[in-house]
């Protein structure tokens, strides 16, 4: 016998604006109804909480991975990583492979990646996303669509941690052939390493999103079987841009002759770099040299305050320089070599839009990625 409703929430890891824009039928079948989302500044550390919470980083406290807090540190203890060969500890699988057994040794459940932070400074810093945050009490601050889901019993399927895509679309089936949950939540990465690994032009980005396109048709196939409606949201955290230029914006602060740890620290991701001082002389020598690279530029605190990024105690970082459209910053704590693509960039540039794609209208108010989050909650109420 049929249930009434179910809602599938369809996570497609980097499926930008932009991008959809090139495939105007793609997913044309199964939803119809497309949107431009504005994204959140930052990565997808700072994205994903805000999609399953409706909040901003500065709201649910998780924004960029690394932060300068020397007195929690949890690495203390790892610092002996960086006497090992370097050829071996730079390599992306071995650091894969760490990042699991830290993460373990440590307790945490969230994703926890070290990329290419160096071992020396670990010590300096502590990790935000401590915890799993696809799963209630996930966030430091604010309820997530899990918490609020337990609260009232509403049976939900959550995707795994870790699974193939593959695996993650046959977990959904499963549960939908069975009857029993009211939404689906899961989370789909491949498009997302893909375009890193080979920008957003390659033939292998559009013939991935055709098998998307598939799997999506047999997923709401099957759960029609089951349900007799089903509604349908696919979307992004963010797009992705192709990186046309890279800048090594770690040699310019070198050149000034500081010292790491004793004048400043700073974190050196992808697209942007974050900084605290330790003295007088270093703000203003590291300020006066980022106000001449036309790479990038500093944000303001107006800027980060419209992004919902400002935190008043400055723990993601004293200034924010952020650099250009596709510029990449290389060698970063993230990557030692530059890559075909990024996102983390300004969150107006056209390729950072996020879409999203469904069989309802989509409400007047559901601007950003963030407001996703109304959305579940409507789709809850009518439950």
């Amino acid at each position: 016998m049929k249930k009434g409703k179910v809602s599938l929430f369809l996570f497609v890891d980097a499926m930008g604006w932009e991008l959809i824009g090139r495939l105007p039928h793609l997913f044309a079948h199964v939803a119809p109804i497309r949107k431009r989302l504005k994204t959140v500044f930052g990565y997808s550390s700072a994205c994903d909480p805000s999609i399953i919470s409706g909040l901003t980083p500065s709201e649910h406290t998780l924004w960029s991975s690394y932060y300068y807090s020397p007195t929690t540190s949890p690495f203390e203890s790892y610092a002996w990583m960086r006497y090992l060969p370097a050829f071996l500890m730079n390599h992306h699988r071995v650091r894969s492979r760490l990042s699991t057994y830290i993460a373990r040794s440590l307790g945490y459940t969230g994703y926890l990646q070290l990329y290419n932070m160096p071992f020396e400074h670990l010590p300096l810093f502590d990790y935000a996303e401590k915890r799993r945050i696809y799963s209630p009490g996930g966030l430091p601050q604010g309820k997530n669509i899990f918490d609020i889901m337990n609260e009232h019993e509403v049976p939900y399927h959550i995707c795994q941690a870790g699974a193939s895509d593959e695996a993650k679309a046959e977990a959904l089936i499963q549960d939908l052939k069975k009857g029993h949950i009211s939404l689906a939540y899961v989370t789909f990465g491949q498009l997302d390493a893909l375009m890193h690994r080979l920008g957003t032009e390659n033939t292998k980005i559009s013939q991935l999103l055709h098998y998307y396109e598939e799997q999506f048709d047999r997923i709401v196939e099957i759960a029609k079987q089951s349900y007799h409606v089903v509604n349908v949201y696919l979307f992004a955290d963010h797009g992705m841009h192709d990186v046309t230029a890279h800048y090594d914006l770690q040699k310019d602060i070198n050149a000034l002759g500081l010292r790491y740890g004793y004048d400043y620290v700073a974190v050196y991701d992808s697209t942007m770099a974050r900084f605290w001082y330790l003295n007088d002389k270093a703000e203003h020598l590291i300020k006066q040299r980022l106000t001449d690279i036309t790479a990038g530029r500093l944000l303001t605190d107006a800027e980060l305050q419209s992004f919902g990024t400002y935190f008043p105690d400055h723990r993601y970082g004293q200034s924010i320089f952020l650099m250009n459209s596709s510029t990449l910053i290389v060698p970063s704590f993230m990557g030692r070599k530059a890559i075909p693509g990024m996102h983390g960039y300004h969150p107006n540039d056209p390729e950072s839009y996020a879409a999203l794609l469904s069989n309802c209208v989509i409400p007047d108010d559901v601007q950003a990625i963030q407001h996703i989050f109304k959305i579940m909650l409507r789709e809850l109420n009518d439950v």
